[in-house]
């Protein structure tokens, strides 16, 4: 039977990576969104920070329980993977299925979701993932062995250090695999309408108009507003062409980008 104070240590150190992971999954994409003006941006972490927790949290603490450092290892890979899917199905399946019911004007109308070809992404993600954790779990039974000799509750500290970097690593990975491509768009976007709004009683060169993409714009620009809202509308699989919504207080427009450059945007109304 193990001391509590070790099965304590293994689970904080599991509930540290699990945590780490959500946050650098989805909070780093959640902040980047909401400072973008995009509606519900902090969906997606705040339905898999609870999973992330408890399959992390679940994972340190079977590695200390069975006291074996391969089938710990092998709870760590199961956790790595199980997240990585999460990771995957939250922002390109789970939040676009919600967006319309917290937002009936989007119903029939918005055509962001999974697609066939990510399986590919998942599998990929999952890989990563998968062994990013089991180097976090391989080293638990180390870290925490050693931990729990010290007197001081304080030497969990440099585990947890350790735990997290591994799998913030891993998590900014699935950042980038899922989120940063449609991320650079929307934030394009809204520096575009932030530009807009600066100037919007100043002649502007026409260089640094063109500079700028303000032609994109020229058809909504009396209806930007500093509050708006943006959803994904639509994008290719490969993610370098797609169209993003934005509601401006009620006046709709529909904005195509290509490779995180605003090419045109028009007013538009939700079907009825």
């Amino acid at each position: 039977m193990f001391p509590s104070r070790k099965l304590k240590f293994g689970l904080i150190y599991g509930l540290a990576g699990g945590l780490i992971f959500a946050l650098a999954a989805w909070g780093v994409n959640a902040f980047l969104l909401y400072r973008a003006q995009f509606a519900y941006p902090w969906l997606a972490l705040l339905i898999g920070i609870l999973p992330a927790l408890l399959i992390g949290g679940l994972a340190g603490y079977l590695t200390i329980f069975l006291d074996n450092a391969l089938l710990g290892g092998l709870s760590w890979l199961i956790a790595g993977i199980l997240l990585a899917v999460i990771g995957i199905w939250l922002p390109l399946w789970l939040v676009p299925e919600l967006l319309p019911r917290l937002e009936p004007a989007l119903q029939n109308w918005v055509d962001f979701f999974w697609r066939d070809s990510y399986t590919f992404l998942v599998f990929s993600a999952a890989i990563v993932t998968g062994v990013a954790f089991l180097i976090a779990g391989l080293l638990e039974t180390v870290l925490i062995d050693q931990t729990s000799f010290s007197p001081y509750n304080g030497a969990i500290i440099m585990p947890i250090l350790v735990c997290a970097f591994i799998t913030g690593i891993a998590g900014g990975v699935i950042d980038n695999m899922v989120n940063t491509r449609f991320r650079d768009s929307a934030i394009a976007l809204d520096q575009l309408f932030v530009f807009a709004l600066e100037n919007a009683d100043k002649t502007i060169e026409p260089a640094l108009a063109r500079q700028m993409h303000m032609g994109a714009i020229s058809t909504i620009r009396p209806n930007i507003t500093a509050y708006r809202r943006l959803f994904y509308f639509t994008f290719t699989e490969t993610a370098d062409q797609g169209r993003i919504l934005v509601d401006f207080k009620g006046h709709w427009a529909l904005c195509d980008v290509f490779l995180s450059q605003v090419a045109f945007c028009q007013p538009v109304e939700p079907p009825q």
